[in-house]
C-alpha cells in the first residue's frame, strides 16, 4: 500500500525506462528506520520485472558484514549458469571445497574489474538485469567496493541499481558508503507519512473512515512512521479495536513485538551512545533539553550533539522544537523504555532526579522520577516529594499526591508521622479506609497534643462511627491542649471539643448541655475564630435536634457562621455541614444551596466533600419540595459514597425513603432497605421498613415500623428534624388503622411542638394533619388557614400545595377555586403530578380487567369505611383522583356504586 509516494514512485519509473532505453541507472533509497524504505525498493522491483528486466534482490544484515563478498555472491550467483559460476574469483565463491589463500591486497583492483567483466557479459547475454540492495550500510566492505567500482561505470550497461539506506546508521557514514550515494544518478527521500496520509492509511486497512480523534492518536502514537502504524493497525485490529474516538485512548497500552524488534536490532547496531542518549530520553519520559539529556545519558555536549544528530537521522527523534527534544511518536519512548532492564530503570531515573534537582526543575519533574525508582534516595527526596504533593493538590491531583508520600515513607531518615498525617489528609478525599489507617499509625508517633488534635480533626464527622476516633483519645487530647498556654492550643481545643460534643451526641442532656454552652459563648458567638464557628456548628445542631433553643436564635448565629465561612471543599471535612441540617430544621433555606454549591467537584468522580455537599443539596432540596432534584442527589451519593460512609448514605437514605413515601414508590423504598448496613442506626432502620411497607400498602406494618422509629429518635434526644414529618404521618396512619383517639392525640402533640419551635413548614404541616382528621369541615378551614398563612413563609412550595389543595376542597368561600388552582399549579411545578392532576392518565383497559396497585390500595380503604377525602390525605393524592380510581374500578369490578364494592372484591380475588 503505497500512500504519499507518487514523487517517489514516478522517479524509479524514470529509472526504469532509462535502463530500458540503454542506459545504466544507480538509484539510492535515503530514510530513517520505518519509512518505508523496503517498500520502495520493492516497488522498483515490480516496475523492473513488468518492464522485461531480470530482477534480483539481497539484503544486507549487520550480522554478515564479516563475509567477504556476501552480497555479491547474492547478486551474482542466480544471473550466473551452474557452468559460468566457476568464472567467478575464487575470493567470492563460497562453495569451494577449500577456502581460498589469505586476500592479496595487490589483486582486490583485479577482482573488481574481473566480477564487472563477468557481470558485463551476463547482462549482454540475458538483457537487461535490476539489482535491489536493502540496508546498502549493512554489506561487507568488499562488497561495497565492487558496488563503487559499478556505479562509476554503467554509462552503457543496461543494469539499474537501488539501493536503500538507513539515515543516521552509523555505517551510513562509510567512505564508500558516501561515495556510492554521491555517486548515485537520483536519490529517492523516504519520508514519515503526513497526518492526511495516515486517515488514509487506516481507511484502507479498516474498510471505514476513521473518526478523527482516533486518527489524530494514530499520528501522534508513530509520528507518520509507516513501520509503526502498520504495527499498531494490526495489533489494533487484533484486540478487536475499532477505529472510533472512544477507541484512541486505548492504543497507548499496545505494544506491537515486531516494531519492538526492529527498534531494538536497530538501536544494538548502532555506537552504545545512540542508545544510552535513546534510554535516556525514554527515562525522561517528556521533551526535554539537551543539557538534561546529555547529562543523564553521560555524555559531553561535542558528543551528544553528533548522537542527536543520528537519531534525527534514523527518524527517532524529531527536529528540536523549543530546544527541546522528543521522540518523533509516544510509541518510540514507550518501546525503548520497554527493552531496559529493572536496574537499568532505576539508575537512570535516579540519576534524571538528581540532574532536575542541581538543575533547580519543579518539584513534580523531579518526584516523577523518584517515583519511578527503588533505588537507594538522596538525603533531599523525602522533603522534594512531599513538596511535590503540595504541587499536586494543587493541581486537583490527589492520587499523585498520594503516591508521592508514600514513596516518601520509604526513604530513610523521613519524618515518618507528619508524612503519614499528610497521607491520610490527602487520602481522606477519596479513600477513607486508607486515611483512617495511616491516621493511627501517625497518632503513635505524634507527641505534641496539637500536632494529634490536628490529626485527630482531620476525618468528617459526617462519615459515621466505622471511621469516628477513639472518644477517650479525643478527651485525653482535649485534656492536655486546655492546660497548654497560648492562642494555638486554645483554637486547636475549640476544634477539638466540637468533634468531641458530636461523638458524644447520643448522650441524654447534650442537647441542653451545648444550649448552655452556646449561651456562654456571647451575643455573637459566630464572631469568634475559625474554630470557633466549628464548635459553635456543633452546638448549634445538638440544640436543634433536641428543641433546646429558640429558632430565631439558631437560625440568626447559624446564618453568621455561612456568612463568616464561604462554602469550599476544605469546610466539608468541618462540623461546619451540620448548619444545613439546622436551617433545614429552621426552614430557613436562603443562601444554603449557593454555600452548598461552591463545595462541589466534578461529578465524574466525585470526592467526599462532593459527596458531602451532595447530600446537603439532596435535603434541602427535600425540604422545599423539589423531590425529583432530592432523588437525583441523593441517589448520586449512594450510588458513588459506598458502604463505608455510613454518615452521608444514612442522611441521603432517608431523604430517599420520605421520597419513597411521598410518591408511593415501592421499587424506592426497596433500594433504601438494600442499602441498609449493619452500622446504621436502628431509628434509619426502622424508617426505612416502615417506608417499604406504606408503599406497599401495609398501613399496619408501616405504622409499627414508624412508631418505633420516632421512639428510637425520641430516646436519643432527637426531638426535632426527621421527627417532625414523621409524627404527623404516624398521626394520619393511626386514623386509617382504627386508631382515631391515638392519632388526635398525636396531632395535638405534634401541633403544640411545631408551634413553640415556629419553623412555617413544621407548623403548617402539623396544621395541614389536625385539619385531615377532622371530619366537619367547618373546624378544618380555619386550621388549613392557618397552615397556608405559616407555609406562605416557608421554603415548602410543596407542603403549602397539599394544604391549599385541601384547602381548596373543603371550603365553600369564595376563595376556594383560587386555592385550588394555586394548590395545583405549585403541585406541578414540584413535579408532584399525583397532586396536580397533570401526568397523563392511561388508556382505560377493557371492561373486567385487572385493577392497577392504586385502585387495589384505594378500593381496600373504600371498603374498610374509609371516605374519599381520608383516603385522599392517607394516600396524599387529590379527592378527584380518589374518585377517578373508584370509578376506574367499577367500571372494571362490572357494578355501580360503593355498596357493592365488598362483594365484588370478594369475587374479584376468587377469581
Amino acid at each position: 500500500m503505497m500512500i504519499e509516494r507518487a514523487e517517489q514512485l514516478a522517479a524509479l519509473a524514470a529509472a526504469v525506462a532509462r535502463v530500458r532505453g540503454g542506459a545504466g541507472e544507480f538509484v539510492v533509497v535515503r530514510g530513517g528506520l520505518g519509512t518505508g524504505r523496503s517498500a520502495l525498493l520493492h516497488a522498483a522491483g515490480e516496475e523492473a520485472a513488468a518492464r522485461g528486466l531480470r530482477v534480483v534482490r539481497a539484503v544486507a544484515t549487520p550480522l554478515e558484514r564479516q563475509v567477504a563478498h556476501g552480497v555479491v555472491w547474492l547478486l551474482l550467483e542466480p544471473l550466473l549458469e551452474a557452468g559460468r559460476r566457476r568464472e567467478l574469483p575464487a575470493e567470492v565463491r563460497p562453495d569451494l571445497d577449500h577456502p581460498p589463500a589469505p586476500p592479496d591486497p595487490r589483486r582486490a583492483h583485479l577482482v573488481l574489474h574481473e566480477l564487472l567483466e563477468l557481470f558485463t557479459e551476463v547482462v549482454h547475454d540475458t538483457g537487461p538485469v535490476a539489482l535491489l540492495v536493502d540496508d546498502l550500510q549493512w554489506a561487507d566492505a568488499a562488497s561495497l567496493r565492487w558496488l563503487a567500482y559499478l556505479a562509476n561505470r554503467m554509462g552503457g550497461l543496461r543494469v539499474l541499481v537501488v539501493a536503500t539506506l538507513l539515515e543516521g546508521d552509523d555505517a551510513a557514514d562509510d567512505v564508500v558508503v558516501k561515495d556510492i550515494a554521491h555517486t548515485a544518478a537520483r536519490t529517492v527521500h523516504a519520508t514519515p507519512l503526513s497526518a492526511g496520509g495516515v486517515w488514509a492509511y487506516l481507511t484502507a486497512r479498516c474498510g471505514v473512515p476513521p473518526e478523527d480523534e482516533f486518527a489524530d492518536a494514530c499520528h501522534t502514537r508513530t509520528g507518520g512512521s509507516p513501520m509503526l502504524l502498520d504495527a499498531l493497525v494490526n495489533t489494533m485490529l487484533g484486540h478487536g479495536l475499532h477505529p472510533i474516538a472512544a477507541a484512541a485512548a486505548d492504543l497507548a497500552a499496545l505494544r506491537p513485538s515486531p516494531a519492538a524488534a526492529r527498534l531494538t536490532r536497530c538501536l544494538r547496531a548502532q555506537p552504545a551512545a545512540v542508545g544510552a542518549v535513546a534510554n535516556a530520553m525514554a527515562a525522561l519520559g517528556e521533551a526535554t533539553e539537551a543539557d538534561v539529556v546529555a547529562e543523564v545519558a553521560g555524555l559531553d555536549l561535542p558528543d551528544f550533539d553528533a548522537v542527536a544528530r543520528a537519531l534525527r537521522r534514523l527518524g527517532l527523534v524529531e527536529d528540536p522544537a523549543g530546544g527541546l527534544l522528543r521522540f518523533a511518536g509516544a510509541m518510540v519512548g514507550d518501546l525503548v523504555a520497554d527493552q531496559l532492564t529493572a536496574g537499568e530503570q532505576d539508575r537512570l531515573h535516579l540519576r534524571a532526579a538528581n540532574v532536575f534537582y542541581r538543575y533547580g526543575r519543579p518539584v513534580e519533574q523531579i518526584g516523577r522520577q523518584l517515583l519511578a525508582t527503588v533505588a537507594e534516595p538522596e538525603p533531599w527526596a523525602a522533603e522534594v516529594l512531599r513538596t511535590a504533593a503540595g504541587a499536586a493538590l494543587t493541581n486537583a491531583e490527589p492520587r499523585t499526591a498520594a503516591q508521592y508520600l508514600r514513596h516518601a515513607l520509604a526513604h530513610p531518615g523521613a519524618d515518618r508521622a507528619e508524612l503519614l498525617v499528610d497521607l491520610a489528609a490527602v487520602e481522606r478525599g477519596y479513600d477513607l479506609a486508607a486515611a483512617h489507617r495511616h491516621l493511627h499509625q501517625a497518632l503513635g508517633l505524634l507527641r505534641d497534643p496539637a500536632d494529634r488534635a490536628f490529626a485527630l480533626g482531620l476525618l468528617p464527622v459526617v462519615t459515621g462511627a466505622r471511621f469516628a476516633p477513639d472518644i477517650r483519645q479525643v478527651r485525653q487530647v482535649l485534656a492536655q491542649l486546655r492546660s497548654e498556654p497560648g492562642p494555638d492550643a486554645a483554637e486547636a481545643a475549640l476544634r477539638l471539643e466540637a468533634r468531641l460534643r458530636y461523638l458524644e451526641r447520643g448522650v441524654p442532656g447534650s442537647g441542653t448541655d451545648a444550649a448552655k454552652r452556646l449561651a456562654g459563648l456571647g451575643d455573637a458567638p459566630a464572631h469568634g475564630s475559625p474554630a470557633q464557628r466549628e464548635l459553635v456548628a456543633v452546638l448549634l445542631y445538638l440544640a436543634t435536634v433536641a428543641d433546646a433553643a429558640p429558632r430565631e436564635s439558631i437560625v440568626d448565629i447559624a446564618r453568621q457562621v455561612l456568612e463568616r465561612e464561604p462554602g469550599s471543599p476544605n469546610q466539608m471535612y468541618t462540623t461546619l455541614p451540620l448548619t444545613v441540617l439546622v436551617l433545614v430544621a429552621a426552614d430557613a433555606l436562603e443562601g444554603v444551596e449557593s454555600w452548598l454549591a461552591a463545595a462541589c467537584g466534578p461529578a465524574a468522580d466525585p470526592d467526599l466533600p462532593t459527596l458531602v455537599a451532595w447530600t446537603g443539596q439532596a435535603v434541602v432540596a427535600a425540604a422545599s419540595g423539589q423531590l425529583a432534584v432530592a432523588r437525583e442527589r441523593a441517589q448520586a451519593v449512594l450510588a458513588s459514597a459506598g458502604p463505608s460512609r455510613i454518615g452521608i448514605t444514612s442522611t441521603a437514605m432517608r431523604v430517599l425513603a420520605e421520597i419513597a413515601v411521598e410518591q408511593r414508590d415501592p421499587a424506592l423504598a426497596r433500594v433504601v432497605v438494600d442499602h441498609l448496613e449493619p452500622e446504621h442506626e436502628p431509628w434509619l432502620r426502622s424508617l426505612a421498613h416502615g417506608a417499604l411497607a406504606l408503599t406497599e400498602a401495609n398501613h399496619t406494618a408501616a405504622t409499627e415500623y414508624f412508631l418505633d422509629c420516632a421512639h428510637q429518635l425520641e430516646r436519643s434526644g432527637r426531638v426535632n428534624g426527621v421527627l417532625r414529618p414523621l409524627r404527623g404521618r404516624i398521626a394520619l396512619l393511626l386514623a386509617a388503622t382504627d386508631d382515631p383517639v391515638r392519632a388526635e392525640a398525636v396531632a395535638q402533640d405534634e401541633a403544640s411542638r411545631a408551634r413553640a419551635w415556629g419553623a412555617p413548614a413544621a407548623v403548617g404541616r402539623a396544621l395541614r394533619v389536625r385539619a385531615t382528621l377532622l371530619d366537619r369541615d367547618e373546624d378544618a378551614v380555619p386550621l388549613l388557614r392557618e397552615a397556608a398563612e405559616a407555609l406562605s413563609r416557608s421554603g415548602d412550595r410543596l407542603e403549602l400545595a397539599r394544604t391549599l389543595i385541601l384547602l381548596g376542597e373543603r371550603d365553600t368561600g369564595p376563595d376556594a377555586p383560587e386555592n385550588l388552582e394555586e394548590g395545583r399549579r405549585l403541585a406541578a411545578a414540584c413535579g408532584a403530578h399525583w397532586l396536580s392532576g397533570s401526568a397523563p392518565e392511561p388508556a382505560d383497559p377493557s371492561d373486567g380487567g385487572p385493577l392497577t396497585a392504586t385502585e387495589q390500595r384505594v378500593v381496600e380503604l373504600a371498603v374498610s369505611g374509609r371516605r374519599n377525602r381520608d383516603i385522599a390525605e392517607l394516600l396524599e393524592v387529590t379527592v378527584r383522583a380518589v374518585e377517578k380510581h373508584l370509578t376506574s374500578s367499577y367500571r372494571k369490578l362490572g357494578i355501580s356504586g360503593r355498596a357493592q364494592l365488598a362483594a365484588a372484591m370478594r369475587g374479584h380475588r376468587a377469581g
